[in-house]
């Protein structure tokens, strides 16, 4: 083998080295994020299952039915917080002047449980 020869068979070694490299370092961050949705997922669902997720109630008069929204995601019906008293799930249900509150559908509840759900695990 000739010297150039060897100084490209190494070059290739070096590249297939590198190759080889990337690729399990790209294995690595897919299950690595992988993981980390994984308990994303699971924090948000136990989260959103909290009745400890605060929410706006209305405190202007209205009708016996009424929705409530998200504290930490609140949809664009939300003009001014100063309508609405931030308070838990639970309490709002307990509290509540009104018969019956449910949960706006306009409001993006996933997001709100996974920020309550970071906020629950940064405070422990």
């Amino acid at each position: 083998m000739s010297f150039a020869e060897h100084v490209q068979a190494l070059r290739l070694r070096k590249l297939k080295i590198l190759d080889e490299h990337r690729k399990k370092l790209d294995k690595l961050q897919r299950d690595l994020d992988t993981q980390l949705a994984m308990v994303d997922e699971v924090l948000t669902q136990l989260a959103n299952s909290s009745d400890k997720l605060p929410c706006l109630v209305r405190t202007t008069p209205g009708p016996e039915l009424t929705i409530y929204h998200s504290d930490d995601a609140p949809c664009g019906r939300v003009h001014s917080r100063q309508n609405f008293a931030v308070m838990t799930e639970a309490e709002a249900m307990d509290a509540s002047p009104y018969a019956y509150l449910e949960r706006c559908t306009a409001c993006k509840w996933q997001q709100a449980a996974k920020i309550h759900g970071e906020r629950m695990m940064s405070t422990r």
